[in-house]
């Protein structure tokens, strides 16, 4: 059993409203039954490990962010800069390594869009600022 209060589902909601109804990372429409709370700032790392943050300050709305569940799985409990490193350095790596990646490049099933990778939450913020 965790040790950690569940989040409310009064919180829950604010946090799937938080940016429409959409993943903050991939952008990707979510039900509200398949959201995924996701922390900024790990539970694991930066309350249990490190100890630098209270369950109140890692758990308040400014660090919850909605998610899918494949956005969260590969955050885990990495930072932002980690997360949006590994998506390039380890994970489109791995992709390219395959026969399936490189047959599906090879017959223009898929094409590679290298570029720097901006989260949907940050595109709703420019958008906002502009």
């Amino acid at each position: 059993m965790s040790k950690h209060k569940p989040i409310t589902k009064k919180i829950r909601i604010k946090v799937w409203e938080k940016y429409n109804h959409h993943c903050a990372y991939c952008g990707c429409k979510l039900e509200y039954k398949d959201m995924q709370v996701d922390h900024i700032d790990s539970v694991y790392v930066h309350c249990d490990y490190k100890k630098e943050n209270t369950l109140d300050e890692i758990n308040d709305i400014d660090n919850l962010m909605p998610s899918c569940k494949q956005c969260n799985l590969y955050k885990s409990t990495f930072d932002l800069e980690t997360f949006r490193d590994r998506l390039t350095s380890v994970m489109l790596k791995n992709l390219q390594k395959t026969f399936q990646y490189r047959l599906a490049l090879k017959y223009g099933l898929i094409e590679e869009n290298i570029k720097p990778i901006e989260f949907y939450f940050e595109k709703q913020e420019n958008k906002r600022n502009e």
